[in-house]
């Protein structure tokens, strides 16, 4: 399974993880994801090894519950970057100005959720996190044994709101611009379980864009599906649920808006879109 970051918009891959997870038959053999999709994927794997099903469902819900109190993509600076998400005054300030001590609500809230240990057992799901290595531009994708806090706040760094993350002398930024998600560790699995993708972004738009905000828009889901739609291309079969199959949104600041309503929205979207899918699939077919 492939889980696609978007910040907030990630609230409905938890949806879509919360219908699968309810459904009888469905097993989990892989995941990998970027940004928001690497934070779903850690909690979503954490959570089966701690106590099944029904614990990955309740972290899942308890991450987006605690994101929605204490927004993970928050600062100083948040509002402008709602209405001028992608725009070059968006740059003007740099997290090592306004953020000099590198606080970021994520590790607080993963540190409690998350069990690091139990994702190195060797009956764990495989995962995969990607992050982008400042220095050279490339993907690097972390898998279990190295899946680190540190690992996953690097897949979910935001440069212009975090500083970038160290790891082994390298700094590294949000996996979504280089790999998002990582789709080559998941091959292995193509001929003996359904790949299915996530997609947050909108791979397509259904008219064009005239205003500030709807060009900054699709500017930043042309950007974050890229890496993706030339991976897919090389791959045969696979299924996708796509957000934008079940709503629109006409700003990219949607990805910043913690709002529990909103939140809980893209939820039930989810969920829906779960069950559309497991629908067309029989059980022997839901292994991804």
């Amino acid at each position: 399974m492939g889980l696609q970051g978007g910040g907030a918009l990630g609230a409905f891959t938890w949806g879509v993880l919360d219908g699968l997870l309810d459904a009888p038959g469905f097993r989990c053999a892989a995941v990998s994801g970027a940004s928001a999709g690497a934070v779903n994927g850690v909690l979503l794997i954490s959570g089966l090894m701690q106590g099944g099903p029904a614990r990955a469902r309740a972290v899942l819900r308890e991450f987006w519950q605690r994101a929605s109190r204490r927004n993970p993509w928050d600062g100083p600076w948040l509002d402008r970057w709602r209405e001028r998400w992608m725009s070059p005054a968006a740059f003007s300030v740099s997290p090592y100005q306004f953020n000099p001590l590198g606080h970021n609500p994520l590790r607080e809230i993963l540190a409690a959720l998350v069990d690091f240990e139990l994702l190195k057992r060797p009956a764990a799901p495989r995962l995969f996190v990607s992050a982008t290595d400042v220095g050279t531009g490339k993907a690097r994708t972390f898998s279990n044994g190295e899946i680190s806090l540190d690992a996953v706040l690097a897949s979910a760094c935001l440069p212009q709101l975090f500083h970038a993350v160290e790891i082994d002398g390298r700094h590294y930024w949000d996996g979504g611009f280089t790999a998002n998600p990582p789709v080559e560790p998941l091959t292995r699995w193509g001929r003996r379980a359904q790949l299915l993708f996530v997609i947050l972004n909108a791979t397509a738009a259904p008219e064009l864009p005239r205003t500030a905000p709807g060009i900054a828009n699709r500017l930043s889901q042309i950007m974050g599906n890229a890496p993706l739609v030339r991976e897919l291309k090389a791959l045969g079969r696979y299924d996708k649920i796509e957000l934008a199959d079940y709503a629109s949104f006409e700003s990219a600041g949607d990805k910043l808006n913690n709002d529990w309503e909103f939140l809980q929205r893209l939820q039930r979207l989810g969920r829906a879109a779960a069950g559309d899918w497991l629908a067309g699939h029989p059980p022997k077919m839901r292994a991804v």
